[in-house]
């Protein structure tokens, strides 16, 4: 039996071969929230609508808004724009989990929207009868310029790199 753990909480991955996959998936469509009355934003050239498409928040305070320096000459209550606070994690697809007895690996990916898969990061160990490195783990990580990559990467340092 394998045992994980997500936000804190076990588990368990009772299976005959322990072979397992965990898939957390984000739940969240925006990536953009109205801070004052919670609306699902999306942006627009004049600024952030919700779903009904209306730039006007119907929760909007103008002492509230970070943005007013002057509350007389702001808009009148429920008559200013939606204030956007982007939702945490939207960025980010899901990510999965997956443990391979037959590779003596684990492999865990992250989607973060590109269409072509997601980034995935291995650790295995080579098997000890192997003729080099036996007994060893490996790591396998995603890296610039490798074919059909997730999304571009771009070193920032050694181990380090910028998405995107």
């Amino acid at each position: 039996m394998f045992v994980l753990s997500a936000n804190g909480e076990m588990i368990s991955t009772d299976y005959d071969d322990d072979s397992s996959v965990i898939t957390f998936e984000n739940a969240e469509d925006a990536e953009y929230r109205c801070e004052a009355c919670g609306e699902s934003l999306s942006e627009e050239p004049d600024g952030y609508a919700d779903e009904s498409g209306s730039l006007v928040c119907d929760a909007y305070d103008p002492y509230e808004d970070p943005e007013i320096d002057d509350v007389e000459s702001a808009p009148d209550f429920r008559e200013g724009p939606h204030r956007p606070q982007r939702v945490p994690l939207s960025w980010a697809n899901g990510a999965t989990i997956h443990t391979d007895p037959g590779e003596d690996s684990i492999t865990v990916t992250i989607s973060v929207g590109d269409p072509r898969g997601a980034f995935a990061f291995t650790l295995r160990r080579i098997p000890d009868d192997a003729p080099n490195n036996g007994g060893r783990l490996i790591m396998h990580t995603p890296y610039p310029g490798e074919p059909m990559p997730h999304v571009e990467l771009t070193t920032a340092h050694t181990g380090t790199y910028w998405v995107g």
